[in-house]
C-alpha cells in the first residue's frame, strides 16, 4: 500500500510541479502532430493522475476516460472536472494487474510516466491491443532508461523499470500487434543534477 499512500499524498500539490505540468504539455502537443483527435473518438488516459494530459486531450465531442491506481488522483481528477463543468471526462479506479480492460473500446490510449510503475510491461500492451479499436493508438510516454536515480527521493518506491529502452519496448509492441508511428525525445527533465530524456512512442493497432 506504500506506493498507493504516496500519489494519495502527492494529489493535492500534483499540479503545482512545474515538472508535471512540463512533461504532460509536451506529450500532449507530440500526440496532436500525430493524431487527428476528431469528432466521437473515445480517449482512455491510464496511470491519469490528476488528469493533465486527459484534459487536454478532451473537448466537448469526444469522450475521455482517466483510469488510476491512487483514490487521491482520481479525486483530485473529479474535483476538477466538476469546477470545469465537463460533462466528458472522468476518471475511475483501476488495478491493471487484476482488473480487464473493456475490449474494442478507444480509439486512442495514452499512458503518460506511468509505465514504470506497472511490472509487467507486455501484460499492460497485451490489454491496451485488445482494448484498442482496429487503426486505434497507443501513445506511450515515459522515461528514457536511466540509472535509478529519477526516483531516488523516494527510494525507487514502487518502481519497476528504471526507464525503458527504445529498441526493447518497441519490440514489445510490434510482437502485440503495433505498427510504430513514431518515437522520440519530447522532453528533458532536469533533477537529481542530471538529465532525464522523456519520450513519446506513438503505436498503431494493426488490424
Amino acid at each position: 500500500m506504500e506506493i498507493l499512500n504516496r500519489f494519495d499524498k502527492a494529489a493535492a500539490s500534483w499540479d503545482s510541479k512545474s515538472s508535471s505540468l512540463a512533461i504532460a504539455k509536451a506529450c500532449v502537443e507530440n500526440i496532436k502532430i500525430y493524431i487527428n483527435l476528431k469528432k466521437n473518438m473515445n480517449i482512455l488516459d491510464y496511470g491519469c493522475g490528476t488528469g493533465l494530459v486527459a484534459i487536454a486531450l478532451s473537448y466537448e465531442e469526444n469522450t475521455v476516460l482517466g483510469m488510476d491506481y491512487s483514490q487521491g488522483m482520481v479525486d483530485t481528477f473529479n474535483e476538477k472536472i466538476n469546477k470545469l463543468n465537463y460533462n466528458n471526462i472522468k476518471a475511475i479506479k483501476h488495478n491493471i494487474n487484476k482488473d480487464e480492460l473493456a475490449k474494442n473500446s478507444y480509439d486512442l490510449i495514452t499512458t503518460s510516466m506511468t509505465l514504470h510503475h506497472i511490472e509487467d510491461t507486455n501484460m499492460f500492451i497485451e490489454k491496451c491491443k485488445l482494448a484498442l479499436k482496429n487503426d486505434g493508438y497507443l501513445c506511450i510516454n515515459d522515461l528514457d532508461e536511466e540509472d535509478g536515480t529519477f526516483h531516488s527521493k523516494h527510494k525507487n518506491d514502487g518502481v519497476f523499470h528504471f526507464g525503458f529502452e527504445k529498441v526493447a519496448l518497441s519490440k514489445i509492441l510490434i510482437n502485440n500487434g503495433f505498427k510504430i508511428i513514431d518515437y522520440k525525445i519530447v522532453h528533458i527533465d532536469k533533477r537529481n543534477d542530471k538529465e532525464y530524456p522523456i519520450f513519446n512512442i506513438i503505436a498503431k493497432a494493426k488490424s
